[in-house]
């Protein structure tokens, strides 16, 4: 079809800026190349061993979105393309054009439902919807980096972890509750986005000998 040929031919501009300018994600693996959720998997994997090679254990907190693709927030979107990733002028109008006006309907058996307008979410099946997705949530990662955690992500699904000595998990637990409740709850919110604290769980890693050292308070799921 056309549009996908459009689209394409937009994708790889926008994909040729941001890397050129080296602004893709550092820690964001997903639909970008030479990445996969084998060198996500294998780049967290490393860094819990080498944790655990230096005597410490690690707290990892997997997060979870309810829906993610679904709320992005077509202002929000085109706020953070301008301000964080450069696109203006004619190239923000192309991308404002692109998503506002969008509707949908349900026909089942030649019943039409109601036509609903599209305020949010990324266009389902577009080529570089994904890519409009992981710039969305880019700043996720210098939120972690405040509160000295590291955060991975493959789309949507993200991964927090710090590393600390048996004896200082009370403190890393605290950093973490600060990171998740505090910082990353409110940046989700003003996002649009929705983090399932039901499903969001904090797991220990280390040997086993220095994950018998931390107290049952802190020790969550091992």
């Amino acid at each position: 079809m056309l549009s996908k040929l459009l689209e394409k031919v937009v994708q790889n501009q926008l994909q040729h800026h941001i890397t050129s300018n080296y602004a893709m994600p550092k820690f964001q693996s997903a639909y970008r190349q030479f990445h996969s959720t084998e060198t996500a998997l294998i780049k967290i994997f490393n860094d819990l061993l080498l944790a655990a090679d230096q005597g410490q254990v690690s707290a990892l907190c997997l997060l979870d979105l309810t829906s993610a693709f679904d709320t992005v927030d077509h202002a929000v979107l085109l706020t953070r393309l301008q301000r964080s990733f450069g696109v203006e002028c004619v190239y923000l109008a192309w991308f404002t054009s692109y998503l506002s006006g969008r509707s949908y309907c349900v026909v089942v058996n030649g019943v039409a439902s109601h036509v609903i307008h599209v305020m949010c979410s990324v266009p389902q099946g577009s080529v570089f919807g994904p890519l409009l997705f992981i710039l969305y949530m880019a700043n996720l990662a210098d939120i972690a980096a405040q509160y000295n955690l590291t955060l991975h992500a493959f789309a949507d699904d993200n991964q927090l972890y710090i590393h600390c000595k048996p004896e200082n998990v009370q403190l890393a637990v605290a950093s973490v509750q600060q990171c998740v409740t505090a910082a990353i709850e409110q940046w989700m919110a003003a996002s649009r986005l929705t983090l399932n604290m039901g499903k969001t769980e904090l797991i220990w890693t280390g040997t086993k000998h220095n994950l018998s050292k931390i107290p049952v308070s802190g020790s969550c799921h091992r």
